[in-house]
């Protein structure tokens, strides 16, 4: 009798476990898909204002734990040309970063998690950025 139930109960273990590694693959290729198309979405729905007419460059800063990261490069200074675009992303997932252009170029931006804000620089100079209430978030922009 207890070898009938061991049996049992091996077997109910062994479908528990190939459903479970079914429900599995097929969730990661969900994940998979999911996040490319986010990603994809993310790269075509980035907005532009203030955009130039020729064809500049777009770098890519990213706010998060008190720092401020351009292209997985810790800094704070950027140099662009004039016409290039500088996009500003949200790393926080709870919760919104305010960023301030000290020059006032726009009026503040409340950044979510995933929405990014992009300015177009025509005008050369220098140009100061900081996140409202976390002065050590700055970065300073100098437009060729």
């Amino acid at each position: 009798m207890k070898g009938k139930i061991l049996v049992l109960l091996l077997v109910f273990v062994f479908l528990f476990a190939s459903g479970c590694a079914e429900e599995d693959a097929g969730t990661a290729t969900e994940e998979s898909d999911a996040s490319e198309s986010v990603a994809t979405e993310l790269q075509e729905n980035v907005p532009q204002e203030n955009v130039a007419s020729g064809s500049g460059n777009t770098h890519i800063i990213y706010l998060e734990y008190y720092n401020a990261t351009m292209q997985s490069v810790t800094r704070s200074e950027l140099d662009i040309s004039a016409g290039d675009t500088v996009s500003w992303w949200s790393k926080k997932r709870q919760g919104t970063y305010v960023l301030v252009s000290e020059e006032d170029l726009f009026p503040d931006q409340n950044l979510a998690y995933r929405v990014p804000y992009s300015y177009t620089f025509n005008t050369p100079g220098t140009y100061l950025f900081t996140v409202k209430d976390v002065p050590e978030m700055n970065v300073t922009v100098r437009v060729n």
